[in-house]
C-alpha cells in the first residue's frame, strides 16, 4: 500500500510506501510527525462515521444491487470479487477524499490550515486471494446470513435463511466494506513523543476530565464539550485514553503473550523493572531493590515505554501496525540499540512497525540487522558471539526507509552493509572533524 500527502504541515508533497518496518529520519521540523499522525489517523478511524459515505457509495453500485436481488430470490449467491477491480481507483479516491476532509480533526487545527491539503491512498490490488474471510449475520441470536471466501480463492459465497431485505442489504454492505477497503489496512497503535508526560500528569488529566463532566452535567454546555474534546491532536488524545484505561487493558492477553512471551517481557528486562497495577494505581517495581514506585516518581525512560509494554502484552493483534514517534526517547544509547532489535523481532513475529527517529544508534543497529540477512563465513558463530537470533534478521524487502527534507521524502537505498545514508551523516562528520581539530590543536601545542 502507498500514500501521498500534499500540503499537510511541513509536508508539501511526499509519497510513502509502507513495509513491515518503515523508518523516517530527518532533521527537526521536517514533517516526520505530520506523516506519522496522518497515517495513524487514517488507520484508526476507518471504522468510524468519518467513512459512512463509503457505505452509501457501495449501495449505489449496480453490482451490489444485483447481488442483493439474486440472493433475495435464490437464497444463495456466489460472486468473483475480481469484478470489483474496475472500481479500485474510484474506491481509493473516494476514501482519500473523505479522510482529507477530516485532517483538521486529526491535528485539532484550524480548517484553514488544510484548505490545500490532500491525502491519497492506494493499493496495488483490490482483492487479496490469499486471505480467508468469513462473516455471520445474526437475528434473535440465530445465524441468518453467512459469507465465506476461502483462502487462495477470489470467490465469495453468501447464503441467507431469512427473508429480510433491509438487514441483508446492510450485511452485504458490511462485507464489501471489509473485503474491498478495511481489510487492506492494519489496526494501529501509536506512541507519541509526549508519552512520558502523559504518564507523569495522568492524575491531573483525570481530575480535569472529572471537573469537565461535573460542569457539563450542571450546564449542558455542548460547546464546552466540543472545545475540550478538540484540545489535543487525535494521536495524543488516543495516547491519553490508552493510559487512562490501563486497568482494563490488563484483563486480556495479546497473541504475543501466547506465541512469543519473551517479547512481552523484553522492555521490563531491558529496564530492570516490573510494571504492575496495585490497588488501582500503576506502579513500577525495581527488580534489584524490589521497591515499588508510582509512575509519576519513576524514570522518564520507564514512563516512556510503559504503554508499549502494556500494548505488546495485552492488546497487540497479529497484523497490527505500531507507530512510534522517536523510539529513542529518554533512552541510553545501549537501550536504543536494544529497542532497534525489539522492533525487528516484532516485524518478524507478525506486527508492522512505523518509526520516526533522530537516533544514529537505532539506524546503525538496523544496518547490523540488515547485514545478518546476507550469507558469509562463520555467520552462525558470529551471531551467537554477538547475541543475535534468527528473529533479529532484517530482510531488505521488509524495510522502507526515508529521509524527510525540503517538504518531501527521499527514499533511502540499501546495499550489503545496510542503509547507504541516514540523514545523520553530515552532523556526524562535522562533530568528528571538530573533535579531530580540537584534539590536534591540544596535542601539538
Amino acid at each position: 500500500m502507498y500514500f501521498e500527502l500534499k500540503n499537510i504541515g511541513a509536508i508539501k508533497l511526499a509519497k510513502v510506501e509502507l513495509g513491515k518496518l518503515t523508518v523516517i529520519c530527518g532533521e527537526n521540523n521536517r514533517g516526520k510527525t505530520y506523516i506519522a499522525y496522518s497515517l495513524y489517523g487514517f488507520f484508526s478511524r476507518l471504522f468510524s462515521p468519518w467513512f459512512q459515505e463509503l457505505a452509501d457509495y457501495f449501495n449505489s453500485l449496480p453490482l451490489k444491487e444485483r447481488l442483493l436481488t439474486e440472493l433475495t430470490e435464490k437464497g444463495v449467491v456466489s460472486v468473483d470479487l475480481r469484478v470489483f477491480e474496475q472500481y479500485r481507483n474510484e474506491i481509493m479516491t473516494h476514501t482519500g477524499q473523505l479522510y482529507t476532509a477530516k485532517l483538521k480533526e486529526v491535528f485539532s487545527a484550524n480548517a484553514d490550515e488544510f484548505v490545500a491539503a490532500e491525502f491519497i491512498c492506494g493499493i496495488e490490488k483490490l482483492i487479496d486471494d490469499s486471505v480467508q474471510y468469513g462473516k455471520v449475520g445474526q437475528y434473535n441470536n440465530k445465524a441468518v446470513f453467512k459469507a465465506l471466501k476461502n483462502k487462495n480463492s477470489p470467490v465469495l459465497t453468501i447464503t441467507q435463511s431469512i427473508d429480510d431485505k433491509q438487514s441483508l442489504n446492510f450485511f452485504i454492505q458490511d462485507i464489501l466494506l471489509d473485503l474491498l477497503v478495511f481489510n487492506h489496512f492494519p489496526r494501529p497503535f501509536i506512541l507519541t513523543a509526549e508519552r512520558a508526560g502523559i504518564q507523569q500528569f495522568q492524575t491531573e488529566l483525570d481530575k480535569n476530565r472529572s471537573d469537565l463532566i461535573t460542569t457539563l452535567t450542571n450546564t449542558r454546555d455542548l460547546a464546552l464539550l466540543d472545545e475540550q474534546v478538540s484540545r489535543f491532536a487525535l494521536p495524543l488524545k488516543d495516547n491519553i485514553d490508552f493510559a487512562r484505561k490501563s486497568s482494563h487493558v490488563i484483563k486480556s492477553n495479546s497473541f504475543l503473550k501466547t506465541e512469543k512471551p519473551e517479547l512481552t517481557a523484553y522492555i521490563e528486562e531491558m529496564l530492570g523493572v516490573q510494571y504492575d497495577i496495585i490497588g488501582g494505581q500503576k506502579v513500577v517495581i525495581d527488580k534489584t531493590t524490589h521497591q515499588a514506585l508510582p509512575y509519576y516518581m519513576s524514570s522518564s525512560s520507564v514512563r516512556a515505554l510503559s504503554d508499549l509494554h502494556l500494548w505488546l502484552k495485552h492488546e497487540a493483534n497479529k497484523g497490527d501496525i505500531l507507530f512510534i514517534d522517536e523510539p529513542e526517547l529518554n533512552l541510553h544509547p545501549g537501550n536504543q540499540i536494544k529497542i532497534a532489535r525489539l522492533l525487528v523481532r516484532l516485524i518478524n513475529n507478525g506486527l508492522k512497525v512505523f518509526i520516526t527517529t533522530h537516533s544514529d544508534y537505532i539506524i546503525k543497529e538496523l544496518n547490523n540487522l540488515l547485514m545478518l540477512a546476507h550469507d558469509f563465513p562463520e555467520k552462525e558463530a558470529l551471531m551467537n558471539e554477538l547475541g543475535y537470533t534468527k528473529d533479529d534478521v532484517l530482510h531488505e524487502d521488509d524495510l522502507r526507509a526515508y529521509i524527510a527534507d525540503e517538504g518531501t521524502l527521499f527514499g533511502v537505498e540499501t546495499d550489503e552493509l545496510g542503509m547507504i545514508q541516514s540523514g545523520f551523516d553530515k552532523a556526524i562528520v562535522q562533530i568528528n572533524e571538530t573533535s579531530d581539530k580540537m584534539a590536534s590543536a591540544i596535542t601539538h601545542q
